[in-house]
């Protein structure tokens, strides 16, 4: 008896091996990978990969729709048997979804991680319903990089450096997803935003909250007067309207309103009126910079032919003042450089990071033009529209001698430009 016994711990331990007991409970795990051929090499050499691992046991394939699956036995749970796959392996998939029992795979030399999710023939759903977004919709979600589905509702996923965002725009109504995931790309939470609704009568609003900004001290910090501002949020103000932008017109624009607080605003963190121009089968072309108390509907961009007097006493044609041709000059006390500003007549505008000379002239082609009247204090607004940008610039305009040299200046929000030009002082 006692010769039988002293071989029990081994018996044992040999059973534990075999059971795969050793390494842990043993798990059904499903792999699966879309968008992919039957001969794809490189889910080839994941399953190779795969097959070595000697945790892993019944590994089974099979083949349907473009999507290879994979099932199998592992002593662990799927986080694990991904980390132990080489990295050069990994990095020929993007992870679309990971949990304990499942990876959902995408081949990044695929159709699909290379804006085409679909094929591109007229009878395929998706890409009929990627063609009306484009065609319909006010958000540009017309190039994407995958297809999922939330809720029995298809949205687009874009990929950024901050994740994936997917996007849907049925009815009007943009709704966004972003999937948080932790550090072995499983998903934690989803956050879910309704972007924009096209599709309300004007006066429309979403995603509005009851802000005290002077519970929050913001009107002793500031000196603004928020008595009349109780809530942050996007409120659509404008509808069908037509506006340029440099030398190109749109139709059928929206309008829609920003007011409350804000962790972009051009200045950095704090309070902001924001109006955003989109417009459809385009989306967003322009935003424009408010004063806190500015009335956005009255801020709306009027037509351009306009003569209107502005409170400094000019008149203005075209966008155009013409006591602003010139070159300006700009001094920063912070860094003691100086740039300069260059209005041309034609509503073209040149900038020089420090002296004027060709190398530091600014690349493209930049315009400039007076929105007379636009602020609902009687001052005029200079928009800049810079090349390669969609975003436009506006800052409250208003003509002021040079304190100390006597010379014509035009007072940009709180930075003073200077003539450099031989004008006359205002």
């Amino acid at each position: 008896m006692k010769n039988n016994f002293k071989w029990l711990p081994f018996a044992v331990l040999l059973l534990l091996f075999t059971t795969g007991k050793l390494y842990g409970q043993n798990s059904a795990i499903n792999i699966s990978v879309a968008g992919i051929e039957y001969d794809d090499a490189n889910f080839a050499r994941l399953k190779e990969k795969i097959k070595t691992n000697k945790k892993v046991q019944d590994l089974k394939q099979s083949f349907s729709q473009n999507t290879a699956k994979l099932t199998l036995m592992y002593a662990g749970d799927a986080t694990a048997l991904w980390d132990e796959l080489p990295g050069e392996v990994r990095q020929l998939f993007k992870i679309i979804t990971i949990d304990a029992s499942h990876i959902d795979l995408q081949a990044k030399s695929s159709a699909a991680a290379n804006n085409d999710p679909v094929t591109n023939t007229a009878s395929n759903t998706n890409t009929s319903s990627n063609n009306d977004d484009c065609k319909n919709c006010y958000w540009n979600i017309c190039n994407y990089d995958v297809v999922k589905s939330f809720g029995g509702k298809m949205y687009k996923g874009i990929n950024t450096d901050s994740g994936t965002y997917y996007y849907n725009c049925d009815n009007g109504i943009v709704v966004c997803k972003h999937m948080m995931v932790n550090g072995y790309g499983v998903i934690t939470s989803t956050i879910t935003d309704t972007l924009l609704i096209s599709s309300g009568p004007v006066g429309t609003t979403w995603n509005v909250n009851v802000i005290d900004y002077k519970s929050n001290g913001a009107e002793k910090l500031i000196g603004w007067d928020f008595s009349n501002s109780g809530k942050e949020g996007y409120k659509l103000i404008a509808k069908n309207i037509t506006t340029t932008i440099g030398s190109k017109t749109y139709k059928d624009v929206i309008v829609v309103n920003y007011k409350g607080y804000s962790l972009n605003s051009f200045f950095g963190n704090g309070f902001a009126n924001l109006n955003y121009y989109y417009a459809k089968a385009v989306g967003l072309i322009r935003i424009d910079t408010l004063n806190f108390d500015s009335d956005p509907v009255a801020a709306i961009n009027k037509q351009n032919n306009e003569q209107t007097i502005y409170s400094g006493g000019s008149v203005v044609k075209n966008g155009i003042d013409e006591t602003l041709v010139g070159l300006w000059k700009s001094h920063d006390p912070n860094t003691n450089k100086d740039s300069y500003y260059r209005l041309n007549a034609d509503g073209t505008v040149d900038y020089y990071d420090g002296a004027v000379a060709e190398a530091n002239k600014s690349k493209g082609i930049n315009h400039w033009k007076i929105e007379a009247g636009y602020d609902n204090k009687g001052m005029a607004i200079i928009d800049f529209e810079w090349a390669g940008s969609k975003d436009v610039l506006r800052f409250d305009l208003s003509k002021k001698n040079d304190p100390v040299t006597g010379k014509p200046g035009i007072l940009l929000n709180q930075t003073l430009l200077i003539a450099v030009d031989n004008k006359k002082p205002w």
